[in-house]
């Protein structure tokens, strides 16, 4: 499971997010820096690497 935040997010925040991945086996989180709730629009880019990367990882 990956969980992604914003830096900036106010809910969830990074650090509810981090316990939140901490929960599940194998569990991972993301925090995309300079980025609040909508990380989409903020940085898309660096959204699609970091789905991209964790999609490609073996399960």
């Amino acid at each position: 499971m990956l969980v992604v935040t914003g830096e900036l997010d106010l809910f969830p925040t990074p650090a509810t997010g981090q316990r939140l991945a901490a929960l599940f086996p194998h569990g991972q989180s993301y925090v995309q820096p300079g980025a609040g709730h909508y990380m989409w629009l903020d940085d898309p880019e660096a959204l699609g690497a970091a789905l991209g990367g964790f999609l490609a990882r073996p399960v």
